[in-house]
């Protein structure tokens, strides 16, 4: 039987490159998904466990999408796809698999595609999100994530849309799409702070992505402040648990442990951004983890008064109940539990009761209000609220989730 942990190793480092490859190949992101997963199942029977997992998943799934267009009734439609896979050739020639995953991004992203549907169907395809975890971090309903997702798959089946990154001139109609993808999913990988785990894999691809975004568009604020934002966030990883696993809070990590090679490039990234001239949300998020990012010591004060000012700002851009959620923790670290459980009262329940940091907020203030009950029912609504018992909440003091991702 095959090697399992090397296939595991395998299947979650190259399915993002491999779905893009074989989407881009036929057109087809069902197709090419369905080929993989099956590509996967045959791995795991195999009994003698080649060279390269890769290059054998690549080739195997190859034939499996002929194979399945073959059998299918829109065959013709896809003859010449077909009759230029040679079935013949070997698993050791094919090992450089095309890198295909940017053009697949703009693909999902294409505005001919609903934009409601756009990030959702970047989001499973991209990030391999299931319909449950794109509900979650979009707040919508499994059952409405799958629909988006059926007819997204569809549309871009039936529409012809190429699977190659677009002219320049037409970045901009899909860059906002992308981006959204790019945090919503670099937010899910932030929730945990283990540096070898799933999450810890889906950021280091989110970080290569905008990377190779940065690349592409040269000089793009939007772009240069996304980047800057992750790579200053992802450079506190080592710094986020003690030594008994416990999470540390942000204000409280040590700046000694924070990684200097990536902290050099979010200050190269954020050197970019003129956050004077170009103000947005994405440009003040970088500033927010600018600040943090500039204490030495751990002794040195948190930046609450300055985040509190960027936060303030954001909303005068976009009045955010997400954005709120996070003016409240520094309301909370500046004035106190009661002021700023006032403010929490205050926000758009409706907006945020699927949030499982909504409910972690509030029960970390009513915690220190003397409300001890209702503090225990909103922790136990927000453990509910997790995708699994060993997941971090991502609670807005971070500061990193700040898109309001009930939008779009």
């Amino acid at each position: 039987m095959a090697n399992s942990v090397d296939l595991a190793e395998t299947v979650r480092a190259k399915r993002l490159r491999i779905v893009a490859a074989l989407s881009a190949r036929f057109g087809d992101v069902e197709l090419a998904e369905n080929a993989f997963a099956e590509a996967c199942v045959r791995a795991a029977a195999t009994r003698s466990p080649p060279r390269d997992w890769a290059a054998w998943l690549y080739a195997v799934a190859q034939r499996i999408a002929v194979d399945s267009l073959r059998h299918s009734r829109v065959v013709r439609a896809h003859a010449e796809a077909a009759a230029s896979f040679d079935e013949e050739v070997s698993v050791s020639e094919r090992s450089m698999i095309p890198d295909r995953r940017l053009a697949l991004f703009f693909a999902c992203c294409h505005p001919a595609i609903d934009i409601a549907s756009r990030v959702a169907l970047a989001l499973s395809t991209i990030c391999g999100f299931s319909a449950k975890q794109i509900s979650r971090a979009c707040l919508l309903s499994p059952a409405a994530v799958s629909q988006r997702l059926v007819r997204a798959k569809k549309k871009l089946a039936d529409s012809g849309i190429m699977f190659e990154i677009p002219d320049s001139r037409f970045f901009a109609e899909r860059l906002e799409a992308v981006l959204c993808t790019i945090e919503i999913a670099y937010s899910q990988a932030h929730a945990s702070s283990d540096p070898d785990g799933e999450q810890a894999l889906l950021a280091r691809q989110t970080l290569e992505l905008v990377d190779i975004l940065a690349t592409l568009m040269p000089g793009n604020a939007q772009v240069n402040a996304l980047a800057a934002a992750l790579w200053f966030s992802e450079a506190r990883r080592p710094a986020r648990r003690d030594t008994a696993g416990k999470m540390i809070p942000l204000e409280d990590q040590d700046p000694q442990l924070w990684d200097r090679s990536m902290l050099a490039r979010a200050r190269d990234y954020y050197g970019q951004v003129d956050t004077a001239q170009d103000v947005s949300l994405r440009t003040l998020q970088a500033d927010i983890q600018a600040l943090w990012c500039s204490r030495r010591r751990q002794s040195d004060p948190a930046p609450w008064n300055r985040v509190l000012a960027r936060y303030d700002r954001m909303i005068a851009i976009r009045d955010s109940a997400f954005i709120r959620l996070n003016r409240v923790v520094a309301i909370h670290k500046l004035q106190g539990a009661a002021a700023a459980l006032r403010e929490f009262e205050e926000l758009p329940c409706a907006a945020l009761e699927g949030s499982p940091a909504y409910h972690a907020v509030g029960a970390e203030l009513l915690s220190h209000t003397q409300s001890v009950r209702e503090a225990i029912q909103a922790y136990d609504t927000a453990i509910g609220l997790q995708e699994g018992s060993s997941r971090i909440l991502l609670l807005p003091v971070s500061p990193f989730s700040l898109l309001d991702s009930t939008e779009g």
